[in-house]
């Protein structure tokens, strides 16, 4: 029986579309294995705190031998996204929501003193510690503005991205172990100081910015920083 031309060509069609398809699914890993955290913010914020809080985070989460090996974070490589950027078809086996209030940057100010509050929450509904993350960056703007005068633009940028960093994974834990308990000591604590606000170990902030900042804590020479300042993590 003769063969047409026509049936030779569906079969290659169909072979190279199925080499495509097995392409694509080696490029891109399976997105059911993974979390996703999902970024929701003001229009006032910079679209240039995006880049800087996404290496830092990645940064914070990946780094060896530190107090978060010890944690029960489930993904230590998470999908980072911006609620702009979810595409209709992505599928994860976790997401948690992270909402940015304020304008999520440092400028130099006058001081004015710190409204009672936490820097950042999650709700517990029926029992349940649900998968969202709330993060007042206004607050941790005025806690953090005496402790980077004298830095530039980007400096208090880096600043900011590593207490966002720190308060976002601390709320995270809470959300995978659900589990409001603290820990006396590391990130786990209810109540972080700014210098551990500020602790690097993804070495993102310039070791001179850095030192001006412990300098300037540890002599007491800036009369804004109150000794033992602290920022208390909370849940609603």
């Amino acid at each position: 029986m003769a063969i047409s031309a026509g049936f030779w060509l569906a079969c290659l069609a169909g072979l190279i579309a199925m080499s495509c398809v097995a392409l694509v699914a080696q490029a891109i890993p399976s997105s059911r294995t993974h979390t996703a955290i999902v970024f929701f913010a003001e229009r006032s914020v910079s679209e240039q705190l995006w880049p800087g809080l996404f290496q830092v985070l990645q940064e914070d989460l990946s780094i060896e031998n530190s107090d978060l090996q010890k944690t029960a974070l489930p993904d230590r490589n998470p999908t980072l996204l911006r609620g702009s950027d979810l595409a209709k078809g992505i599928d994860f086996a976790d997401v948690v929501e992270v909402k940015l209030r304020g304008r999520c940057d440092v400028v130099p100010q006058a001081y004015r003193p710190l409204p009672k509050g936490p820097l950042g929450w999650v709700s517990l509904v029926s029992g349940e510690i649900q998968p969202f993350i709330f993060i007042d960056c206004t607050r941790l703007a005025l806690l953090l503005g005496p402790a980077t005068l004298g830095l530039d633009q980007e400096g208090r940028r880096r600043a900011m991205d590593q207490a966002i960093s720190h308060v976002l994974i601390h709320e995270w834990i809470h959300i995978a172990t659900q589990s409001a308990s603290h820990s006396d000591h590391g990130i786990e604590q209810a109540n972080l100081t700014i210098d551990e606000l500020l602790k690097n170990p993804g070495r993102s902030m310039r070791e001179s910015d850095r030192g001006q900042m412990m300098a300037r804590n540890r002599n007491g020479k800036d009369p804004l920083v109150p000794s033992g300042a602290a920022a208390f993590m909370g849940h609603k």
